[in-house]
């Protein structure tokens, strides 16, 4: 019962406090993930089709049947997430109509050390316009949760489903570097995107310290 209750309380949750953020966007709740909601939205990019993007080590893809496994988990269930990445600041995509976790957004530090935004989408809900959300919150993060005023993204040159959303998103297409690293260390070219607004905020929710609010 006491879990039930927990799930209810994180599950109407709509505003930051000091120990996550929480906001509502289209489909979508956006925030700060339980432990097993993170485990969930790890899993959501851990298929063979979004690793051929993303390029994690191997140690941080979820095989089957653990994907599966991860995947089911209800949303507002499992304790608090305690050991965050200490450069990124990640809020999971809960899709409140069918109960499930359906991906992550998040603003991190860059190549440069400056912020960017970037995400990902269980299988499910790839190829059906949810991608423009998904950066659409990343973009909400940044500019009205972390007080940036400006933060790029990168996508690799080839991804136009990732380009497509970005630019749905808002963002427009900019200058970069000709290329960026994986974390499994494979180089390739890459397509850069940015958005700026004049007068961004910061919300009661942790902040990302170690980025330079610009």
């Amino acid at each position: 019962m006491s879990r039930l209750t927990r799930r209810g309380r994180l599950m109407a949750k709509r505003t930051c406090d000091r120990r996550g953020h929480a906001f509502a966007l289209g489909r979508f709740l956006f925030r700060t993930p339980t432990a097993w909601e993170y485990a969930a939205a790890v899993a959501c990019g851990s298929d063979p089709d979004a690793q051929r993007w993303l390029g994690w080590l191997p140690g941080s893809v979820v095989a089957e049947p653990m994907r599966t496994e991860a995947l089911r988990v209800t949303p507002g269930t499992g304790p608090e997430w305690t050991k965050p990445d200490p450069q990124s600041v990640d809020v999971v995509a809960i899709d409140l109509t069918a109960g499930r976790c359906a991906g992550l957004v998040s603003v991190h530090a860059g190549e440069d050390g400056g912020p960017e935004t970037g995400g990902y989408l269980a299988p499910g809900y790839r190829g059906h316009g949810f991608g423009r959300e998904l950066f659409a919150a990343g973009l909400v993060l940044a500019h009205e949760h972390l007080g940036l005023s400006r933060v790029r993204a990168g996508a690799e040159v080839g991804n136009v489903a990732s380009g497509r959303s970005l630019e749905a998103a808002g963002l427009r297409r900019v200058a970069g570097p000709p290329h960026y690293t994986l974390p499994n260390g494979r180089a390739g070219a890459a397509w850069w995107y940015q958005h700026d607004v004049a007068w961004p905020r910061q919300c009661g929710g942790p902040q990302a310290q170690w980025l330079s609010v610009s």
